[in-house]
């Protein structure tokens, strides 16, 4: 008896203990399936919210390249013109986009060479990007010394007077339609046709740009080319200024994005997301205007323009674009050509970066070319 009642104790015991073992390992799958859960839904989680704040940075980014003039909200002084600055008459002028795309009109100044002392040469002058007319309203003097008329105008889409469809900045596959345009105005339309038997082109950064372009174009109306500080490829100014933007800490290109939310920008994001800023840049610049391609680019164009002279000149230490995109400009553009060097860190014309003596001999030598 004693025997038997063990033996069922000990199945008693044995089946408990099964029991007790079958609730652990149930409770413990029950924790890790949850603990699975919490992993996956968590990584779905940060995933999603990673994508959220890529897809952000990226539209940002993307905006910030088109629309950084009006995002910084500069003001600019009130400098007056070219009679109230130099005692030298302009006219102010209207004249259509190229294309007549959205009706719009371009304004600037026609500042004509005085009569005794008319070269019958004229220069185009455009700006670049964030600016307006008055970046060369410093030229005028010396200009009309030397007998030159100048016509100097606002980009469509820019911060200046002429017609805006609120595109932002065009980085030249736009604004080269702007110069083709100011061309035809001079060399089709009197009176402007009467004292332009020669004509040269002359643009700063996104002007110089657009000049390299809007020249291979029409190389059968103009004489010359002047490109200052000018990009091979908007995209690697792109490239460069997203960086620079990002290193020396977002709000202080942008003083609306204040601490602690500047420090949400990554400083070195992933190349996969810089291309895409580049490619939706692109994209909004060319899908918003009519009869460009991603071919407009002053690197597919500057070996075009020969055998017109071009001269290109750029700072060593250019902080906004890279020294090596007028290098690489130079490379390839065919003869006759020059790269003036100026050594120091500015992004500006030469006039304002070297002495006045040397970018007028300078300009002198150019047109002993034309």
């Amino acid at each position: 008896m004693v025997s038997t009642n063990n033996k069922n104790n000990n199945k008693i015991k044995t089946i408990n203990k099964d029991k007790l073992k079958s609730k652990t390992t149930t409770k413990i799958k029950s924790k890790s399936r949850c603990l699975n859960k919490f992993i996956v839904y968590t990584s779905i989680g940060m995933l999603i919210i990673s994508m959220i704040i890529a897809i952000g940075f990226i539209g940002f980014a993307s905006h910030s390249l088109l629309y950084f003039p009006w995002l910084r909200a500069q003001s600019k002084p009130n400098i007056g013109d070219p009679k109230t600055r130099f005692g030298i008459d302009f006219k102010d002028v209207e004249f259509d986009s190229f294309d007549g795309e959205n009706n719009h009109s371009i304004r600037g100044w026609w500042i004509p060479a005085s009569k005794e002392n008319c070269k019958k040469l004229c220069v185009i002058s455009i700006h670049g990007s964030g600016r307006d007319r008055y970046e060369w309203i410093n030229h005028t003097r010396l200009f009309h010394e030397e007998g030159i008329s100048i016509l100097n105008y606002d980009s469509i889409d820019g911060v200046g007077k002429s017609d805006s469809a609120n595109r932002g900045v065009g980085y030249s596959y736009r604004e080269h339609k702007d110069v083709r345009s100011a061309i035809r105005l001079l060399k089709t339309t009197e009176p402007y046709n009467k004292v332009c038997e020669k004509l040269v082109l002359t643009g700063m950064s996104l002007g110089g740009g657009s000049v390299i372009i809007a020249a291979a174009k029409d190389k059968h109306l103009i004489d010359g080319v002047i490109a200052e500080s000018p990009y091979a490829l908007a995209s690697s100014a792109w490239r460069h200024n997203i960086f620079r933007f990002l290193g020396a800490g977002i709000g202080s290109f942008f003083p609306f994005i204040q601490s602690p939310y500047d420090q949400l920008l990554p400083k070195n994001p992933p190349e996969f997301i810089v291309n895409t800023i580049l490619k939706l840049t692109e994209y909004r610049i060319i899908s918003t205007t009519i009869n460009v391609s991603k071919d407009d680019t002053p690197l597919n164009h500057v070996d075009k323009i020969s055998p017109k002279p071009i001269l290109f000149i750029h700072a060593t230490h250019d902080p906004v674009v890279p020294y090596a995109q007028s290098v690489s400009l130079y490379e390839k553009a065919n003869h006759p050509k020059e790269l003036w060097t100026v050594h120091n860190k500015t992004h500006q014309t030469a006039f304002h970066s070297t002495s006045i003596d040397q970018y007028r001999d300078k300009l002198r030598n150019f047109i002993k070319q034309l």
